[in-house]
């Protein structure tokens, strides 16, 4: 079964071309596929799809590495630098 995961950023004003050029850097390999959507002013949600488990879990353990590079970048919500969610794919349009 397919899993997406959605990530939301705030990023600080003056940083979103560094932000988006180090998200283009990040390894993303494991993903069916991967984008970033502004979504908002300074605001960016990172959708990506995956076959496993697995790899959503190894996604996680590199993501959070990447996070730290880029944590000056951002502004959190409340104490976290993220607002993220993940689910199993329930329908889908082919």
């Amino acid at each position: 079964m397919k899993l997406v995961t959605s990530v939301k950023f705030k990023v600080k004003e003056g940083c979103e071309a560094e932000f988006i050029k180090r998200y283009g850097e990040a390894d993303n390999s494991d993903a069916i596929y991967c984008r970033l959507v502004s979504i908002g002013e300074n605001e960016y949600l990172s959708i990506s799809e995956y076959f496993e488990v697995e790899k959503v879990l190894e996604a996680e353990e590199s993501g959070v590495s990447w996070l730290d590079t880029v944590e000056h970048l951002l502004e959190f919500y409340g104490d976290s630098r993220t607002d993220a969610v993940s689910g199993h794919v329930v329908f889908e349009l082919k």
